[in-house]
């Protein structure tokens, strides 16, 4: 089968930077890029629209069955603390629709549309159009969802939450199939349109991580200057509004009287406010920013530190959560999103309620306290983890999703 996959994120995985003004990398790029090699390995052959930035090839073959094409009009460099660039969706949006018109006359014709959407009404938008006018039914998954649990981000976010919510009722009608992260928000999304709820999949992320050793933790720890500073508390993700780095600072005050170091592994479009707030309160001594890292890195960073944490705005899955478990590092998390049954299921005592700081000091100070007994928990539930976030199961599911389109059975999805 062939699949154009559009989304304004994905990991190009062959690059050793990137520049925080084109979205740094983060969970959903990493774990679309990991379901597009997956299926490609499985036959399909799929073409990805997505945004780049200045410096990657216009086309680059993954590998067989897996082509990657930038697809982004020009725009003028305006900064924003939330998108980076401002205007980069609308970029993406209208270089998406230009190269659909191509598709048409061209060789290459998708069998289907798979749109991954953020929450934002670009994607959502996307979708419609690009179906239209290849005339192919489209899927669309839900990497975060306005319906659900997707928090503004700003004023004038908040003014345009209903706009984008509607769109996001709209692409869910019109959708062939819908695929969901987690129950919760297909319970949430079935309910607030009326799909059939038989007819959205839940599939949650991958993981796909293979944890380091002593000796790649250690020469971590030596390339960024922190052998020996204890203890070691761990943020791995984009330095941007919905993440919650702000609370980093304030633990920082909640747990002075352990001296702890602050290892910040991601960039983002915040990542020049957090660093100024750090320097302004006295806090350079504690923090460490790696600024970004391939994710091939992370595990040595998860290895090393005592504990991570997530002090997130919102969070439809949480990809590092499950990375960390995996690897046996204690998460120290607000109640948010997905977090409450990524961590919930396997160690409740380590979620604090949500913008509760105090509370996540707490988190913090029970791991360092007894943290044997909270990795032996951790490790207690691995198996299960595995199982529930295996690559094979996550690609079998969408595989199934795809067939039930290309059959006709989309049409049952709506009431």
């Amino acid at each position: 089968m062939r699949i154009l996959r559009l989304t304004p994120f994905f990991h190009h995985d062959y690059v050793d930077h990137w520049p925080a003004e084109f979205d740094p990398v983060g969970g959903m790029q990493v774990q679309i890029l990991a379901l597009s090699r997956s299926l490609a390995r499985a036959g399909a052959d799929q073409l990805v629209l997505t945004l780049g930035f200045p410096g990657l090839p216009p086309t680059k073959e993954i590998e067989p069955g897996l082509t990657v094409r930038i697809a982004r009009t020009s725009l003028p460099k305006v900064r924003s603390e939330i998108t980076g660039l401002v205007g980069l969706g609308q970029a993406w949006l209208l270089a998406t629709v230009r190269e659909c018109l191509r598709l048409r006359r061209g060789d290459w014709r998708p069998d289907l549309v798979h749109v991954h959407a953020d929450g934002q009404i670009w994607p959502l938008v996307a979708g419609r159009v690009a179906a239209r006018l290849l005339g192919v039914p489209y899927v669309l998954t839900l990497h975060c969802s306005r319906l659900s649990v997707y928090q503004p981000m700003s004023v004038v976010d908040s003014m345009a939450h209903r706009l984008v919510t509607h769109a996001e009722r709209q692409a869910l009608r019109y959708a062939a199939r819908v695929s969901t992260l987690t129950t919760r928000t297909a319970d949430v999304v079935s309910a607030a349109t009326g799909l059939d709820r038989s007819a959205i999949v839940v599939n949650p992320d991958a993981v796909d991580i293979t944890p380091a050793g002593p000796a790649e933790a250690a020469a971590f720890a030596e390339r960024y200057g922190l052998t020996g500073r204890r203890p070691l508390i761990g943020y791995v993700g984009r330095v941007a509004h919905e993440k919650g780095w702000p609370d980093l600072l304030r633990l920082a005050e909640l747990l002075a009287d352990l001296d702890p170091t602050f290892l910040v592994v991601g960039d983002g479009p915040q990542r020049e406010r957090m660093e100024r707030e750090i320097a302004e309160a006295g806090r350079s001594h504690q923090f460490v920013v790696t600024g970004f890292l391939p994710h091939e890195q992370v595990p040595a960073a998860l290895a090393l530190v005592d504990t991570l944490v997530m002090p997130s705005v919102h969070e439809e899955l949480g990809g590092s959560a499950i990375e960390a478990i995996m690897t046996g590092t204690p998460v120290a998390a607000y109640a948010v999103g997905g977090l409450r049954s990524t961590i919930g299921s396997a160690c409740p005592d380590l979620l604090a309620e949500p913008g509760d700081v105090r509370g996540l000091a707490e988190v913090v100070r029970h791991v360092l306290a007894d943290r044997d007994a909270v990795v032996a928990q951790l490790k207690a539930a691995q198996p299960a983890t595995a199982s529930t976030f295996d690559m094979a199961a996550t690609r079998d599911r969408m595989l199934d999703c795809y067939r039930a389109v290309l059959a006709g059975a989309g049409a049952s999805s709506r009431k």
